[in-house]
């Protein structure tokens, strides 16, 4: 086994496409890391589930905070103007539906056919429609099969090197975690950049228990050009990150990506400065 780091952030997300909640430690199922994605908000239009990768549609759910309570699973949803909804409670659809301009309504459990539409994040830096030809639709969760609203595997993760690359060609020049939604930041040690994309199909343990089996890069969208809480925009990121790093994923083709996605190989408890080692 070769050492890489240790858990130098944990962060998750109760309702998808919202800022979430920075942790000392937590734990992780095989579902995930707990509370993570549990909830989402559903386009009643079109069934599909509402995503900050269509930003120009639902980027203001980043404006919006939630939080989990491990104690007894509620969230609370904290919106721009400072209102606290609980998504359980009658009107929380209403109330985020007049934030977006649009019909939603907030769901817990997953439609296994449910789909999420990806504008091309490259085109829409030179002004593109987020409905033109360069946009996807994918069916979430696929390496998820315990529910939650995860794009695809459950645990994403990425490297303080591949971080701190990023950071010279972004407009902050410093490293932001925030823009990249990860679970797990790994303050690597003797880690070149981007080396996650080399580690397709390798076992990550993390502490004495959990162990993650590695998928594939994570391809980046829109999302880390947007703005999430006091982390300015930034709109020709991604682009940026495409000049320093592609790497094939499905049938994406070359991609712009940073950090990687994980499935639970064995569940466990996890907490910062827990050791990190490659096997």
């Amino acid at each position: 086994m070769t050492r890489i780091g240790t858990v130098g952030e944990l962060r998750r997300y109760p309702v998808k496409s919202m800022l979430g909640e920075i942790l000392e430690r937590a734990e992780v199922h095989t579902r995930g890391l707990s509370g993570d994605r549990v909830c989402a908000l559903i386009d009643v239009e079109t069934r599909r589930v509402a995503s900050a990768k269509m930003p120009r549609r639902w980027g203001r759910l980043l404006e919006c905070a939630a939080t989990f309570r491990d104690d007894d699973g509620a969230i609370e949803i904290v919106t721009p103007d400072g209102c606290r909804l609980d998504p359980a409670e009658a009107g929380a659809s209403e109330r985020l539906s007049a934030l977006v301009d649009r019909p939603v309504k907030l769901a817990f459990a997953r439609d296994e056919a449910l789909l999420l539409e990806r504008a091309n994040p490259e085109e829409l830096t030179v002004g593109g429609d987020e409905n033109g030809p360069g946009k996807t639709v994918i069916q979430i969760g696929m390496g998820a099969p315990e529910g939650g609203f995860f794009d695809a595997f459950p645990i994403h993760f990425i490297t303080t090197a591949s971080l701190k690359r990023v950071a010279e060609v972004a407009i902050a020049k410093a490293p932001e975690p925030a823009r990249f939604r990860p679970n797990i930041v790994i303050d690597s040690v003797g880690v070149d950049a981007f080396a996650e994309n080399g580690w397709e199909g390798a076992l990550i343990s993390v502490g004495r228990d959990l162990r993650l089996r590695v998928a594939f890069p994570t391809p980046r969208c829109a999302v880390p050009t947007l703005a999430h809480g006091a982390v300015a925009t930034d709109p020709r990121l991604t682009v940026e990150i495409g000049k320093l790093n592609r790497a094939p994923v499905l049938d994406m083709g070359p991609a712009p990506c940073l950090g990687a996605y994980a499935q639970i190989e064995r569940p466990g408890r996890v907490a910062l400065g827990d050791e990190i080692r490659l096997e």
